[in-house]
């Protein structure tokens, strides 16, 4: 490193990589990432499979993680809501026509079909579909009961005003080595974990 010469101090470095020091660094992130997408990706939906399970077996919708004590976030798995839903066409396009809902290409105008479905209800001694505000039957018309798993689970990490503490206590933990036992089997997960030859 050059001295400045009259002071006897060192020149500023620049704090500009070099473009080999760039392209090792773009290989190294480039390596990085296809064994993240190969070897750490899989590990991230590995509750969704046995969350779905637990939910058709006894409910379970919820799993709360926690690292020493403290909530880390937490997987939902997601439902369907309850609905009314068009079963016989021919019905409700008769219904339509009725009632003047008809476009001239012979469906049904979207808007009105929406609305008359938001305000259907069920008849609990008949069972018969009815509009509430008006109390007609709407025919065609079948109810459809919520709470049925949708296939996907959802995560949420746990915040604190607007932060991600979760995110960050599970970090501390990690890095902290509190996580080892539990990651033996999933070596790539260590904190400070290295590519092996395989990797490269």
């Amino acid at each position: 490193m050059p001295n400045d010469v009259d002071d006897g101090t060192q020149a500023e470095e620049s704090t500009e990589l070099s473009l080999t020091s760039l392209g090792l660094i773009g290989a190294l992130a480039r390596t990085l990432q296809e064994r993240t997408k190969d070897v750490i990706s899989p590990k991230v939906d590995a509750p969704k499979g046995p969350l779905l399970k637990g939910f058709e077996e006894n409910k379970q919708s919820d799993l709360v993680v926690q690292v020493d004590g403290q909530e880390v976030g937490h997987y939902k798995v997601a439902t369907t809501n309850d609905r009314f839903v068009v079963e016989d066409e021919s019905a409700f396009d008769a219904y339509a026509e009725e009632k003047g809902e008809i476009d001239v290409v012979i469906v049904r105008k979207p808007a009105w079909e929406k609305a008359v479905l938001g305000r259907a209800e069920v008849d609990p001694t008949t069972g018969a579909i009815f509009d509430s505000q008006t109390g007609e039957v709407i025919p065609g018309v079948k109810f459809m009961p919520g709470g049925q798993p949708t296939g996907t689970v959802t995560w949420t990490w746990k915040k604190r005003k607007g932060r991600a503490v979760g995110k960050e206590t599970l970090l501390a933990a990690w890095q902290r080595g509190d996580l080892d036992d539990l990651l033996r089997e999933t070596p790539e997960l260590l904190a400070g974990a290295k590519p092996s030859a395989e990797d490269a």
